[in-house]
């Protein structure tokens, strides 16, 4: 992975700048070289056009995966990480589409089926956030965050299961936050939509075993450049990549007796 991306050297460029003496990993090309652990598979990343998400399908690419990119709405991005995806030899389309809306997820998966024949890994990326006193929000605001972080895993995974059930294979890999795990004022409805999808990749998790699919959740702490990292044990943010390398190894065989589970990426931020 190209790790003069802009996203990773602002993490970098925060990390150096808290002044804590931090050991950042070494990743991304100058790392030892991945085994292509995904080859052959076709994998979703919703939100993908740019930050943690455009890393992880770009990470996915690197180990074999082609890949679906998605972007609400711009498609300059999404056919930006698209075409640095087949970089690596693999196949790689970018398709728009607000994943909160039903039609256009069930557009997008056709479309993506007819031009690269199968999904094998869903990873639900895409999220709404924004912050309003439980006062003063709206029905719509409420809503939203649940269209987004709710709905979406929902018509994204009902819309590609059939696939992954007639190959007998699959990952689904759904997202929240350490918000949604330990509360935060004035996002009741991103910590509430969040925390429904959990629910969801459990009972998945139990009903979908039978067909070789396994649904598994992650938690990501803080990825973006904050100023308090005291309350962080490793003392700084998380890089985009490390994030990407647990999606990446939780869409692999490596994770073949792992399903129903939650992991949290947060540095020891949230220890659960």
């Amino acid at each position: 992975m190209d790790t003069s991306n802009p996203t990773h050297v602002s993490r970098r460029t925060a990390l150096g700048a808290m002044g804590a003496a931090m050991a950042v990993p070494v990743v991304g090309p100058e790392a030892a070289p991945v085994r292509r652990s995904v080859e052959g598979k076709v994998a979703l990343v919703t939100g993908s056009g740019r930050n943690l998400g455009g890393t992880t399908a770009l990470e996915l690419a690197r180990r074999g995966a082609d890949v679906i990119v998605n972007a609400r709405s711009n498609r300059a991005e999404a056919e930006s990480v698209a075409e640095e995806a087949r970089g690596f030899g693999v196949r790689a389309i970018a398709l728009l589409a607000d994943v909160g809306v039903e039609d256009q997820v069930n557009r997008m998966v056709a479309d993506a089926l007819r031009q690269l024949g199968r999904i094998d890994i869903l990873i639900n990326n895409a999220g709404f956030r924004g912050g309003r006193p439980i006062t003063e929000m709206t029905t719509e605001e409420w809503r939203n965050a649940a269209a987004v972080n709710f709905d979406g895993p929902f018509f994204c995974s009902r819309a590609v299961i059939p696939s992954m059930i007639a190959n007998r294979w699959g990952r689904i890999i759904t997202i929240s936050g350490t918000n949604s795990w330990h509360g935060q004022a004035n996002w009741a409805h991103v910590c509430a939509s969040k925390m429904g999808a959990v629910g969801m990749t459990r009972a998945l998790a139990v009903e979908l075993a039978p067909h070789n699919i396994l649904v598994n959740h992650v938690v990501p702490g803080a990825y973006l450049a904050t100023p308090n990292v005291a309350r962080i044990p490793l003392g700084r943010i998380g890089l985009d990549q490390e994030l990407a390398n647990t999606y990446a190894f939780l869409s692999s065989e490596e994770s073949s007796y792992i399903t129903g589970q939650t992991f949290h990426v947060n540095g020891g931020e949230l220890r659960v």
